[in-house]
């Protein structure tokens, strides 16, 4: 059996190393350090099976060992990926991109490259399964890059808290990175992981009946399991155990050598036939999350309704919290959370039920303080198919960027719950005060990002994000009470559009100007209006910029035609895009906030009717 083990693990070597060679880019360190482990896991545990549901996941957090996993893929002949494919590697279009990208079709579970994502993610994919009542583990490797990250602390004591007994954690001890050893700069792994209330496990992972021992103890834990197996990156090679072979180092003529020794032809991606296995029937994913649209789309209009019916000054957070406990009730897969702010970011209800390590039957996850591994688990919820929400202050959107950002790569749609969205934040200070966020967010490609301006549009954006499954959204609420400025109910959803009409032009003969806000500054432009009776002034509601450019030409131009004002309380950058006259003017902010009354910073900024009076004369 060992020597079956032994011919597939060195078939993983070659193939990584033929890839790398080919593309003369990527590395060859990890691949052949951590064969010999990957052809134990694959041949005698792991239930490898794209496509079926209670297959056992794999996420590969170190990204960078990408040849490994794809030469693996490759030799079990389960789903297309090709040999061309494999020679593709790294190159323009190809299927084996240089970090691995979400293509569940050939089993790669998701996207990953930024150190810590992967571990991270994998929490999320371990209560999915949870939810699902599978009894399938998830397995992620992981090395010491992805340890040193700090969303890796974030999300394993999350893991420990759950008892997330279905998540087995591959830890590449090979003591090496990129400067030098890993010893130098991080600590005891087994320790950590044991103060976490990981059940923890050494293994040399070269030895097969010590990785078969290891990964056996794994299987039958009922904690969350933490395996260090031992290896010596780029063995068997003459520089094993050093930096040095990190990335490529194996010249085309020492690849000839590896494959000889081996016993393999010394031919470049020439694998013998023996080592694969049996070809089977390739099995099509299920198509996940299959919302009733027309349920949603009733039961939005209905709480559209309740707001206009029983209208009342609110701050745009309050209503996220009704309008998702409400979808809760009837929609499963839909599960929210908070980083320790579930009632000042409004995100739970009174029909919320917590999701416990005794009970996962729940709708509400208590993330606690970890902004970052909240955002990371709820990426792995999303592509298990559910649609999650999650909750913390739009300033610290900054803790958790790359898990916005990989959800976007990833084109999956959580929905990153941001609060407290402006200087209105007040006394709390400019530590608290968000100014470049919205812009920088909006930045990012593939994501929406939403500021509704009342409840009845908190309702309208959260029934878009819902049925978007391939954009996240970052809903962008307010703490400050607001006026209603959606008085009149319609069953169309309003902010489809991204801009929309919200009151018309109405005194003739004078000049036309358009005053475009977003959020609670809508209430202000509205309040302007109806102030500045010597204007004709039209309320342009702007809630996802996103959205309004999607549109056709000649809806934007109705929209941004004659001269404008754009009102937005941050950084005002991403608005010069939409001026198309000389006199149109940007009110916004381009420092840091102050500390004082959210009456007396909008003072202080300038967003008064007062001055937008004086904006519009001059």
């Amino acid at each position: 059996m060992n020597d079956k083990l032994k011919n597939f693990a060195n078939a993983i070597r070659a193939l990584s190393i033929d890839m790398v060679n080919e593309a003369n880019s990527g590395h060859q360190g990890t691949p052949l350090g951590f064969a010999d482990v990957m052809s134990v896991l694959f041949n005698e545990f792991i239930d490898f099976a794209p496509g079926k549901a209670d297959r056992d996941r794999l996420i590969l957090s170190a990204g960078h060992a990408s040849p490994m996993l794809y030469a693996t893929i490759y030799l079990t002949q389960k789903t297309s990926l090709s040999l061309d494919d494999l020679k593709n590697f790294r190159k323009l279009g190809a299927r084996c991109q240089g970090h691995p990208k979400l293509d569940r079709d050939i089993g790669i579970e998701m996207t990953t490259g930024a150190l810590g994502q992967g571990i991270a993610t994998a929490v999320g994919f371990a209560i999915a399964l949870k939810k699902k009542g599978l009894k399938s583990k998830v397995y992620v490797i992981t090395g010491d890059g992805c340890l040193m990250e700090g969303v890796s602390h974030e999300a394993m004591t999350l893991a420990s808290k759950l008892n997330l007994d279905n998540l087995i954690v591959l830890f590449d001890d090979n003591d090496v990175v990129v400067d030098g050893f890993a010893s130098e700069f991080t600590t005891d792994n087994i320790a950590r992981f044991q103060s976490y209330g990981f059940e923890t496990v050494e293994a040399n992972g070269h030895d097969y009946d010590d990785i078969r021992t290891a990964l056996n103890k794994a299987k039958k834990a009922t904690k969350p399991v933490f395996i260090s197996f031992k290896t010596k990156i780029g063995y068997p090679a003459e520089k094993c155990g050093t930096n040095a072979c990190h990335s490529r180092f194996i010249s085309n003529e020492d690849a000839k050598k590896f494959r000889k020794s081996f016993g393999f032809s010394e031919k470049p991606f020439e694998i013998p036939r023996e080592i694969l296995w049996q070809k089977s029937e390739i099995v099509v994913p299920e198509t996940d999350c299959n919302l009733d649209k027309e349920k949603l789309h009733k039961i939005i209009n209905n709480i559209k309704n309740d707001f206009i019916q029983s209208p009342c000054a609110t701050s745009t957070r309050e209503p996220c919290g009704i309008v998702f406990g409400e979808l809760c009730q009837h929609f499963p897969e839909i599960i929210g959370g908070a980083a320790d702010l579930s009632h000042s970011t409004a995100t739970i209800s009174e029909n919320n039920k917590i999701i416990t390590a005794l009970n996962f039957s729940g709708d509400y996850i208590n993330y606690s303080i970890r902004e970052h591994a909240m955002g990371c688990a709820m990426n792995g919820l999303a592509i298990e198919g559910f649609i999650p929400y999650g909750g913390t202050y739009l300033v610290f959107s900054d803790y958790m960027r790359p898990a916005i950002r990989n959800a976007a790569l990833m084109k999956i749609a959580p929905v990153f719950v941001l609060t407290h969205d402006s200087i209105a934040v007040g006394e709390d200070g400019v530590t608290h005060q968000p100014i470049e966020q919205l812009s920088s967010l909006r930045l990012m490609p593939d994501l929406n990002v939403m500021r509704p301006s009342c409840n009845v549009e908190v309702a309208e954006c959260i029934e878009l994000a819902v049925l978007n499954r391939t954009t996240p959204t970052a809903l962008i609420l307010s703490r400050e009470v607001i006026e209603n400025v959606r008085t009149a109910h319609t069953d169309n959803n309003l902010c489809e559009k991204g801009m929309y009409e919200l009151a018309g032009f109405d005194n003739d003969g004078h000049e036309k100007i358009s005053i475009i806000a977003t959020g609670s500054e809508v209430t202000l432009a509205t309040n302007a209006k109806n102030a500045l009776k010597d204007f004709n002034i039209r309320v342009i509601s702007a809630p996802c910029l996103e959205l309004f450019d999607l549109q056709d030409a000649e809806y934007k131009s109705s929209v941004l035609s004659g001269r404008k004002l754009f009102i937005e309380a941050g950084s005002p950058d991403i608005w010069y895009k939409y001026k198309t006259q000389e006199d149109d003017v940007i009110l916004g902010i381009t420092q840091f906030g102050e500390s004082g009354t959210s009456a007396d910073l909008f003072e202080k900024f300038g967003f008064t009717v007062e001055n937008i009076k004086k904006l519009i004369e001059q």
